[in-house]
This record gives structure tokens, C-alpha cells and sequence, in this order.
């Protein structure tokens, strides 16, 4: 069925202009006929021939026996000329309705074409992605808005028709028309609907930014930690951050879009560094320094700024498509194209913003070999992939009392475990971007061995456990304490 889906949705775009231009034809000839017959029977009435009655339909033709030809003749050409005001508007309507169907035949090639350059382009070219991702979407937002306005109007066309034609023969069955109309302008609303959901959405659509659960430490909170961030950012030639914030259900990450502290509601804009205490309580000083290292490094390059200001643009997008397609819903025929032409962009775009956004994540990680060297880099990625399961699984369970002692507590009790399946995980990041560990390990030129894996899986010690309460002047307890109110 899904496939059958993927296949059936992108014809729509062609499909439903098509089968408008052939009911607008229809109802042309409809109209035409009426009138074309009606000015053969006037010649007749004129002057009678047999080659003139072989112009009229095969019914006419059935119906007009010679007794009583004439009259019947006359009768309907005084049904045509009274009625030939609204015939001449439904030829009209016809007319008009087939163009605008014709219109929306000719958008939508022309618009999924202009789509796929933008993102063959977009993959080839990082600039051009940094440059046009935003100008792309909403170009597209009016591309939808425009098709499903021809889309619309040919509907409303074909209606108007429909209505002028059973209300004209409302006591010859013409109110069957009139109920069946009553399907085709439920399709129209929903049209409608779109238009107003399409529009609404893409203006709605804001600058990035990004909500999460944390606190931001001070300068005056936490000199020491500030001073050890200053002189890792220095030694590796990049901008310190403009702010730091510790919380516990993310893993380490930077982003210079503007960010919303939960519960707090406190805004922070320019470049912010997240720490986890929950990895922070587990890694060692020295690993921590290297994945801050790797962190730090994206502020080193203007591309990767831009990369994280892409990645929340292009979150935002699907979450606005999420809104307009209704995943739960099974959208009408008319929204189809629309929402195919959505996931369209979102699918190829992506592929040019996971690329990009890797190559960045593989330069980043030289920053944070340069901290410690390679080995200890690769010893701290593979320790975080460790305990990632660990970690989700207390944020889960959410136990009473502090978190990370609950943390502390089940990494003493449990071994943590690395294997295949893990190093072709990539690290869990709000903007994830990241190749898998196991190519960046690659990358590095570091094997996994057994000493390597051995410190990636150790339990973690006092050092690891206590280091970072100590950069901040509180002990541990308080700074757990703090963290499970705060966050939790």
C-alpha cells in the first residue's frame, strides 16, 4: 500500500489538472452542442433537408420522427433561445475553467523541476544550500498556494457550470445535479482550507530557534568553568561562547541560533555551549575536554554556524509540514499535491543538509583531536556512545531523589557495552548531522582496539564523578540536586 502510495501521489500533480481539462471540455462541448443544433434545426425549419437533419446528434436524429418534426424543432430552438444567455456564460465557465486546469497542468512539471535543480544545486554547492535553503522553501510555500489556487478555481469553474446547467433544467431531472454538486464543493472547501493552512504556515514561519531544558551558568556562578572553556576555545583558535548551559536530556552540542531555557523561560542569543551533567558525571576531564573541543571547533569556521543556523531552519520546516500535511489524516485529493510537493523539497533538501552538515562534523572533529590527541578523541566518542543507552534509560525511568546518583548508582552495578551496531550509531544531537562513529574513527586513523575499548567501558571513578561539581565551586551532591530540580 505504501508503495502503491508513492507511486499514486506524485501523478496527482498531473493527473488532476488533466482530468479538469477533460471535464471542462466536456461541459464545452455540452454547451456547444445545445447551441450548434439548435441553429441546424433553425436552417431546417427554414428551409427542410435531409442533409441538415445529418448534422444533429444520433438522439435528435432517434427523436425527430416526422410527425410532429417541426413542432419539436421549433420547441427546442425557443428552449435555446431563451436559455442562450446562461449557455454562452457556461461556455464560458468551460472555457475559462479549462485554462486554469491547463495552467496548474503546466505549474506543476515547471515546479517539481525547479524544485530538483535547487536541490541538486544545494548538494554541490554549500553556499548555495546556506543561501537558498530559506529562499527555496517559501518560494515553494507560493508555488503551493498558486497551484492549489488554479486547482480551485478550475473546481469552482466546473461547479458554477454544473449549478447554471440543473438549475436551467431543474424540472427535467436537473436537480440531480444539483446533489451531486454537493461532493465537488466539499472539495472546493477543503481547497480552500489548504490555501488558508499554506499561507498561515509559511508566514508563520519565523527565524529559527530552539527550546530546551536548562540553566544557564554565569560568569560570577562559575569563573573556573568559564576560565577552563576560554582556554580550550584559545588554544584552539576559536570564539569562546557567549553562553553555557548545563542541563541533563541532551548530549553535548553548540548552536548559535537563539535558544529558550525550560522552565525558565530565559532567551539567549549568540553562541551557546551545552553541557550534559548527566555525560559530564561519567567522562573523565580530559574526555570532556575533547568533545568540547569538537564543539568548540564549529564556532572556529562561519560555515558551521551556518550549517546549525540550516539545521534549525530545516526542523522548523518539517514541523511545519507536519502541521500542514496532518500525519493522522488521510488528505483529500485535492491536498495531495501539495503535500507531496512538501515532502518532496524536505526529502531532497535533506540529503543536501545531512551531507553538508557531516563534512562540517568531520572537521570539527580535527578540533577535538587537537585537544588531546586522536586516541583520546576517538576514547571519548566511543565512551559517550556507551553510555548513551545508560543515560536514556534513567531519563526514562525518572527516579525519585537525585539523578545523577541514580545514574552513578546503576553505571557501578551494570557494564557498558560496544559493539558493531553501536559504532555505526551516530551520536544523538539536536541538529544531528553526524556520520557514524564508526567513519569517524576512520577518518582519524584510529582502530578500535582492546585497551581503547577498555577505557571507553570503564565505570566511571571518583575523578570522573566529582571533577566538574569542583570547576564549579559546589560539591556533588548540590550540583545533582540542583540538576534534578531544575531539569527534571
Amino acid at each position: 500500500m505504501q508503495r502503491l502510495r508513492r507511486l499514486i501521489w506524485p501523478l496527482t500533480v498531473v493527473l488532476l489538472p488533466l482530468a479538469l481539462m477533460a471535464w471542462t471540455s466536456l461541459q464545452g462541448w455540452r454547451a456547444s452542442s445545445v447551441l450548434d443544433e439548435a441553429q441546424v434545426m433553425r436552417q431546417w425549419l427554414a428551409n427542410p433537408s435531409d442533409g441538415l437533419l445529418e448534422q444533429l446528434s444520433y438522439q435528435e436524429r432517434v427523436q425527430a420522427s416526422s410527425v410532429g418534426r417541426a413542432d419539436r424543432f421549433q420547441f427546442q430552438v425557443e428552449q435555446a433561445d431563451a436559455d442562450r444567455g446562461w449557455l454562452r456564460l457556461r461556455q464560458a465557465l468551460a472555457g475559462l475553467g479549462f485554462w486554469l486546469a491547463l495552467a496548474a497542468l503546466l505549474a506543476g512539471p515547471a515546479g517539481w523541476l525547479k524544485l530538483r535543480l535547487d536541490a541538486w544545486r544545494a548538494l554541490k554547492s554549500q553556499t548555495f544550500l546556506y543561501q537558498h535553503l530559506s529562499r527555496s522553501w517559501h518560494a515553494l510555500g507560493r508555488w503551493l498556494v498558486a497551484y492549489t489556487c488554479l486547482l480551485v478555481a478550475a473546481l469552482t469553474m466546473v461547479l458554477l457550470y454544473e449549478l447554471s446547467w440543473g438549475w436551467s433544467h431543474l424540472k427535467a431531472g436537473g436537480w440531480t445535479l444539483l446533489l451531486l454538486a454537493l461532493p465537488l464543493a466539499g472539495v472546493i472547501y477543503l481547497g480552500l482550507l489548504l490555501i488558508e493552512r499554506l499561507r498561515s504556515q509559511w508566514h508563520a514561519m519565523q527565524a529559527p530557534s530552539s527550546a530546551f531544558l536548562g540553566r544557564a551558568l554565569g560568569r560570577s556562578e562559575a569563573p573556573q568553568l568559564w576560565a577552563w572553556i576560554e582556554q580550550l576555545a584559545q588554544a584552539l583558535n576559536a570564539p569562546a561562547p557567549d553562553h553555557i548551559v548545563v542541563g541533563v536530556d541532551q548530549s553535548f552540542f553548540v548552536t548559535s541560533v537563539p535558544v529558550a531555557l525550560q522552565p525558565s523561560q530565559h532567551e539567549l542569543s549568540g553562541r551557546t555551549l551545552y553541557l550534559p551533567l548527566t555525560y559530564l558525571s561519567s567522562l573523565s576531564q580530559a574526555e570532556s575536554a575533547a568533545i568540547i573541543g569538537h564543539e568548540l571547533g564549529h564556532f572556529s569556521n562561519r560555515d558551521t554556524e551556518r550549517g546549525s543556523e540550516v539545521s534549525a531552519r530545516f526542523s522548523l520546516m518539517c514541523a511545519h509540514f507536519a502541521l500542514i500535511s496532518g500525519a493522522d489524516a488521510d488528505p483529500a485529493w485535492i491536498e495531495r499535491p501539495a503535500i507531496w510537493m512538501a515532502a518532496h523539497f524536505l526529502h531532497h533538501f535533506q540529503l543536501a543538509v545531512h551531507h553538508w552538515g557531516r563534512q562540517q562534523e568531520l572537521l570539527a572533529d580535527r578540533s577535538g583531536a587537537a585537544v588531546a590527541g586522536e586516541r583520546l578523541f576517538c576514547q571519548a566518542l566511543l565512551r559517550v556512545i556507551a553510555l548513551d543507552r545508560e543515560i536514556d534509560q534513567v531519563l526514562r525511568e525518572r527516579p525519585a531523589g537525585n539523578l545523577i546518583q541514580a545514574l552513578s548508582q546503576r553505571l557501578q552495578n551494570s557494564v557498558l557495552q560496544l559493539g558493531g551496531e553501536q559504532l555505526e550509531h551516530a551520536i544523538g544531537h539536536p541538529f544531528d548531522t553526524h556520520p557514524s562513529t564508526a567513519l569517524r574513527l576512520q577518518q582519524l586513523g584510529i582502530a578500535l582496539d582492546a585497551p581503547l575499548l577498555a577505557a571507553a567501558t570503564r565505570r566511571p571513578s571518583d575523578d570522573d564523578r566529582q571533577w566538574f561539581a569542583q570547576l564549579t565551586q559546589a560539591t556533588p551532591t548540590t550540583a545533582a540536586t540542583t540538576s534534578k530540580e531544575t531539569f527534571i
